[in-house]
């Protein structure tokens, strides 16, 4: 008999079909709440979900029936308690390596658009204002500009690669500095944490969410920020203190902001709709066809090598699988 295996949301079927031979895929009509899916999810063997969050209720759940993996759809797994999941001997699947190019062309668009204020000019145009003086001082020229980079892992030199591109210096802070290779190949320049903070005409954050990230662009950070940077944030909402980041935005600490994560998802802080110096995009990064139907399969083929016996590179707690 084969195997089951559940998604909690009604996506693509091409996503599906190359495990449909294997594995007995259940896909819902619409997408299932956290209430529905508690009441069936132990009876399969995977869970392929999509923003839904796994707290204890739910992995108390997939412990007591048969249930013993769950895809989470992304890089991040903060909306997962894996330490809770590992002790009940579930795994934990994530998709880190199908995100990659199209979250970095979407920080890179984002660059764009806060450093030129295409945003606010489209808004301006559509409410027949023509606000173009032959020396404005508000767009800022992207090529000779610097770009710091906060985390330069996958998405970090794929923006890096970008930036180069763009004209622009770059320099980075990661916890684990590259190798001397690595800097020469992306053609970067390490910097200490305040280093690029102070040096940086934009930054952009591409660290993951975890409590020592937490907060890590907050009212102090700002202050040491150039007056004219800039702040692009797609990794995680509660990375940025959003309300320290609305008063610095609406004190000239820093100029503007490209953001596409928030501290509350799917709710922005209502102050940020209302300002001209920011760009908001909704969680939506690695929102290409290609990207989402790659990260399905990879979500789902760390869910099938589980149910194999194998041990996926993708799955994050994988002591339970010893």
């Amino acid at each position: 008999m084969k195997k089951k295996i559940l998604s909690s949301y009604p996506a693509p079927e091409e996503g599906f079909a190359p495990f449909r031979e294997e594995f007995d895929i259940t896909v819902p009509e619409k997408p299932m709440t956290h209430d529905e899916l508690l009441k069936v999810v132990g009876d399969y063997d995977g869970l392929y979900e999509i923003v839904i969050k796994i707290d204890k209720e739910f992995i108390d759940a997939c412990a007591a029936g048969k249930c013993k993996v769950i895809a989470n759809n992304g890089v991040g797994y903060d909306n997962v308690d894996v330490a809770y999941a590992t002790e009940k001997g579930i795994a934990i699947v994530n998709t880190p390596t199908q995100v990659t190019e199209a979250t970095a062309e979407h920080a890179a668009t984002l660059i764009f658009s806060v450093m030129r204020n295409i945003a606010r000019f489209d808004k301006e145009v559509r409410n027949h204002i023509w606000d173009s003086p032959f020396f404005p001082d508000k767009p800022v020229q992207v090529e000779g500009s610097t770009l710091g980079i906060i985390g330069f892992g996958r998405i970090g030199k794929r923006v890096a690669r970008k930036a180069r591109g763009m004209g622009m210096k770059v320099v980075y802070y990661d916890a684990f500095r590259a190798s001397e290779e690595i800097e020469k190949e992306f053609g970067v320049t390490f910097m200490p944490f305040e280093e690029v903070v102070k040096t940086a005409d934009c930054i952009t954050l591409h660290v993951p969410y975890t409590p020592e990230n937490h907060h890590l662009f907050n009212a102090e950070t700002f202050k040491q920020m150039k007056k004219e940077a800039f702040l692009v944030n797609c990794s995680r909402g509660p990375v940025v203190d959003e309300a320290a980041l609305i008063e610095a935005l609406k004190a000239g600490e820093i100029k503007g902001a490209g953001l596409d994560v928030y501290e509350n998802e799917p709710h922005p802080m209502e102050e940020l709709l209302s300002l001209n110096n920011v760009t908001l995009t909704p969680h939506c990064a690695s929102g290409t066809w290609k990207t989402r139907i790659n990260m399905m399969k990879e979500g789902i083929e760390g869910i099938c090598g589980v149910l194999r016996g194998e041990v996926p590179y993708n799955v994050v707690n994988k002591e339970v699988l010893k």
